[in-house]
């Protein structure tokens, strides 16, 4: 990724979050701009580049590590700052997304903890495992005990509560938004592609064929929301109109996605294809299909999402768009600690590559 170079003589250090207030854009805007992220809108571009302009701020450099080097606005000390030290990062979790229970679903997050470990493990730091309530109920009580744990630093994992989130950023600890996303919070988010991995699914059914291709939903989350809002944009590009009757609800189990497929022959919605929002629902989705005497592909071709363990396992084996959930997780800690010994970075938005994976479940119509 090419980097923007601007520097500007100032005679204040201006932050990003003043370059979003001048723009009028968000924070997440300014950070995809000045990342050099492809999928700004120009308006927004130079809104954000006129804003850099005028309130004089210089982009931090890039070392050959990867991490940007302080100490590098105009007037200020030549010397990087003095590298801070954590020894205690705090994995938050809500009891939903906890990679600790048996069921299978977890296994996604299971990956993401395994990867966090061998990245604390790499820097000798001590993690601390806490699975939090999502809501902001009992919110003094968690900030309290994370900070009797002694916690320096938080990986937030896939909340959903916006305020708990808010509360728990309030602690004033570094901190890492992991599958999950704030545009109003100075947060890095790390997350897998889910957008366009979603577009490329449903690129891929369009390509086999298929035109009548539903969505098997889940949770209200952002990182469900942005498949499925990969896949409306995949159906709008091949000229397919969306239809809401062919989106099915589903909770991303296993048992969800037995329910999602008795409503399609209830409902009698004659897609020949589905994007499920996770594996666990494509796996249910696959059982409940063949429960109600269809097969798969011959008679519904069906996509899942994370590539799981068991999508390779489960007949037919299954289609699906891979993330690499356990290096989203060493990135998390990465990223964490580059927050901790240069805090003046912009606040960016990391999306790690998402690819599919073709295997059984998907049947040409071409």
């Amino acid at each position: 990724m090419s980097e923007v170079n601007v520097t500007v003589r100032q005679d204040h250090r201006a932050t990003v979050r003043d370059i979003a207030s001048q723009a009028l854009v968000s924070i997440g805007t300014v950070s995809r701009v000045l990342n050099n992220y492809p999928n700004v809108e120009p308006d927004l571009r130079h809104r954000v580049m006129r804003a850099v302009s005028e309130l004089g701020y210089t982009l931090p450099r890039r070392g050959r590590n990867g991490m940007a080097e302080a100490g590098l606005v105009e007037g200020a000390s030549s010397q990087p700052e003095q590298t801070q030290k954590i020894k205690h990062v705090a994995f938050c979790c809500r009891d939903g997304a906890s990679p600790l229970t048996s069921d299978a679903s977890n296994s996604y997050f299971h990956r993401m903890l395994r990867g966090v470990e061998a990245e604390c493990c790499r820097h000798d730091l001590h993690l601390i495992y806490r699975i939090i309530d999502d809501q902001d109920n009992e919110l003094e009580q968690i900030r309290r005990m994370l900070l009797e744990s002694r916690t320096d630093a938080l990986l937030l994992i896939n909340f959903i509560s916006h305020d708990l989130v808010a509360g728990l950023h309030q602690l004033g600890l570094p901190a890492i938004l992991v599958d999950h996303i704030s545009l109003d919070l100075p947060l890095d988010v790390i997350n897998s592609e889910n957008y366009q991995g979603a577009v490329r699914a449903v690129s891929y059914l369009v390509e086999k064929g298929h035109h009548r291709i539903g969505f098997v939903h889940g949770l209200p989350h952002y990182t469900i929301q942005s498949r499925f809002d990969g896949y409306r944009r995949a159906l709008e590009d091949a000229g397919i109109g969306f239809d809401w009757r062919q989106v099915v609800p589903g909770d991303l189990t296993l048992e969800g996605g037995i329910a999602a497929a008795k409503y399609v022959v209830q409902k009698n919605l004659e897609c020949t294809a589905y994007l499920c929002s996770n594996d666990p629902t494509a796996f249910g989705f696959i059982q409940g299909l063949r429960a109600q005497g269809l097969q798969v592909p011959l008679d519904i071709s069906v996509v899942g999402f994370d590539d799981l363990e068991g999508a390779r396992l489960i007949s037919p084996t299954l289609t699906t768009v891979r993330a690499n959930t356990e290096e989203v997780g060493r990135m998390a800690v990465r990223k964490l600690l580059e927050r901790v010994n240069f805090p003046d970075l912009p606040v960016t938005q990391t999306l790690l590559y998402t690819s599919l994976v073709e295997r059984e479940s998907v049947r040409s119509l071409a």
